[in-house]
């Protein structure tokens, strides 16, 4: 292998290195901001951090209070709205602060806390943190979290087979074959 090669293929090890420290076990932490819920050391708005200590649980973190939710005791969760923000910026950067706008996403966990009784947490982080943390929890809790959004979440009648597709409503192919319908046209 030639040196320019060796050193580009080390240029990207350490560039995946330092962009995905998940590669290698735990999850980085994510700041996230508590909107809603019923856990009496949290207020709404409440910005924070959400810390993936080790294999059993999470914990949020506040600048006053601490909030661990074990893997096991978690019964539901999931991704809520996708919300867009939009900075702002004075005089002349107002045209280039709306193309930069950021978008969250919200996660609802429940769970129960050490006492046994049901708690819930929405938290609003990042949209591609927001998946991330919902994968995270589904390897742990080893059952699959609801992946469609609150906001978002539509039925479908053929949604309950395992084979189900959502083209299956709009095309005509030979996997959907069987609903298409007598009716034909006429010449």
């Amino acid at each position: 292998m030639t040196k320019i090669s060796c050193f580009a293929a080390f240029g990207v090890l350490a560039c995946g290195l330092l962009v995905s420290p998940s590669a290698f076990g735990a999850p980085r932490p994510e700041t996230s901001t508590y909107i809603d819920g019923n856990v009496s050391t949290l207020k709404p708005n409440t910005g924070g951090t959400l810390v993936f200590t080790d294999d059993k649980s999470m914990t949020f973190r506040t600048g006053l209070a601490e909030v661990a939710v074990p893997y096991s005791s978690i019964s539901k969760a999931q991704l809520g709205a996708t919300q867009e923000h939009s900075h702002e910026a004075p005089g002349p950067l107002k045209v280039l602060a709306r193309l930069h706008k950021t978008e969250t996403q919200l996660l609802i966990v429940e769970f129960k806390n050490g006492l046994g009784e049901s708690q819930t947490m929405t938290l609003s982080l990042a949209k591609p943190a927001a998946s991330t943390v919902l994968s995270t929890i589904e390897e742990h809790t080893a059952k699959p979290a609801e992946k469609t959004t609150v906001a978002s979440a539509k039925t479908d009648p053929k949604s309950d087979s395992k084979d189900a597709w959502w083209g299956d409503s709009f095309w005509k192919t030979n996997r959907n074959q069987d609903t298409w319908g007598a009716a034909k046209p006429s010449n």
